[in-house]
């Protein structure tokens, strides 16, 4: 079986909201390029490798590690995942829900929020169009 263990942790007070962490090992797919994203991670521990394709090749666009956060973009635009999230070792995520997600933006300052959603569309923009220059 390849899914990731699952530890609840003590309840918070953030609204009954309960951290859940997930291990994952060396190698293991947290999420896929082209999926829907319902959540994003905090990386507790381990390091996490990002990388985009085209079906021929890959390219990594970066490492993840200790207190960053992945897979929020999914959660901002409602648009499918830009990339490939993979563990590089024994990894342990914090995950976030796309309702507590939603709950934090509601909180925000509307202005903050339509910059972030501006600049998310701006990323997916250019990186989409430079990683399709760079596989060819």
């Amino acid at each position: 079986m390849n899914d990731p263990q699952i530890h609840q942790a003590p309840e918070q007070n953030d609204e009954e909201f309960e951290l859940e962490y997930r291990e994952y090992k060396p190698g293991q797919i947290i999420f896929q390029q082209g999926e829907v994203g319902a959540e994003a991670y905090f990386v507790d521990r381990g390091k996490v490798e990002i990388a985009r394709g085209d079906g021929n090749a890959e390219l990594v666009l970066g490492v993840i590690g200790k207190g960053e956060l992945l897979g929020e973009m999914a959660l901002v635009d409602a648009e499918e995942r830009m990339a490939t999230a993979r563990a590089m070792g024994k990894t342990t995520l914090i995950v976030v829900p796309k309702k507590v997600f939603d709950r934090v933006l509601r909180k925000s300052n509307p202005i903050l929020v339509a910059m972030m959603k501006t600049l998310m569309r701006r990323l997916r923009t250019e990186g989409g169009a430079n990683t399709k220059k760079t596989l060819g």
